[in-house]
């Protein structure tokens, strides 16, 4: 728990409400800061938690390890998650949208709302990258424009966690190993030729999107998408 120079105290179980009371009347900032530009702006953290930093002027940031965002702490009180597009067979049965009761976020402890929140964001912004989802709201272009490469940081560690190389280890059995190598040959063969260059660059030789784009002559954009690409074929069997 932390105390703060007020008579309010702040901890993980204080809720969303409390927390926009301690903050008070803030104003919001034309252009939403960094977490960088955020650490140094001089504004106090009021509230801290694994993952989850508030500050007094009335801005969050919510770092899940793979990815970070900065949100408004007063727009945290609604929440609307938006589905993909439905199919012809779907639609009228399945909503395009779904928003949470009024009042509800207020009522949580501000870490559940803020991580809630938080992840959407950066699922949000990572399936945009990876175009994944269309029409998906890129959330740290819009606020922060990305200046402190938390984008593609993010990106990188995606891609790193979609799939392990895995060489024959000592104590195997050899059934295990063939069924590994044969179902690592058929992913591979169902790849094109480009795709499977960029994939066996990336998880076999270890090297980074710019390092592949650089050594292909092809933009990073390229990689990406051929990575992507060879990704969607590896989900099909696994």
């Amino acid at each position: 728990m932390k105390t703060f120079t007020s008579n309010c105290t702040l901890n993980h179980e204080s809720t969303l409400a409390d927390l926009l009371a301690y903050i008070g009347e803030v104003k919001k900032a034309e252009k939403t800061p960094t977490p960088k530009k955020l650490a140094e702006s001089g504004s106090t953290v009021i509230a801290e938690e694994t993952g989850c930093l508030a500050y007094s002027c009335g801005y969050a940031v919510y770092d899940n390890g793979s990815g970070r965002t900065v949100m408004w702490l007063p727009d945290c009180v609604s929440f609307t998650y938006y589905f993909d597009e439905a199919t012809d067979a779907e639609k009228g049965i399945i909503p395009n949208k779904d928003t949470l009761p009024d009042g509800l976020l207020e009522m949580l402890p501000w870490v559940m709302a803020v991580t809630l929140i938080g992840e959407h964001r950066i699922e949000a912004n990572s399936m945009n990258r990876t175009g994944s989802r269309s029409g998906t709201k890129d959330y740290d272009s819009d606020d922060n424009g990305d200046k402190d490469g938390d984008a593609e940081a993010a990106l990188e560690k995606t891609y790193e966690k979609a799939y392990v190389w895995r060489e024959d280890r000592i104590g195997e059995s050899p059934e295990t190993i063939f069924i590994r190598k044969e179902t690592r040959r058929e992913m591979l063969e169902s790849m094109t030729d480009k795709q499977r260059e960029v994939f066996t660059l990336y998880y076999y030789d270890g090297l980074k999107q710019r390092e592949i784009a650089e050594r292909l002559g092809i933009s990073r954009d390229s990689v990406n998408d051929r990575l992507e690409c060879a990704l969607k074929k590896v989900k099909k069997l696994f």
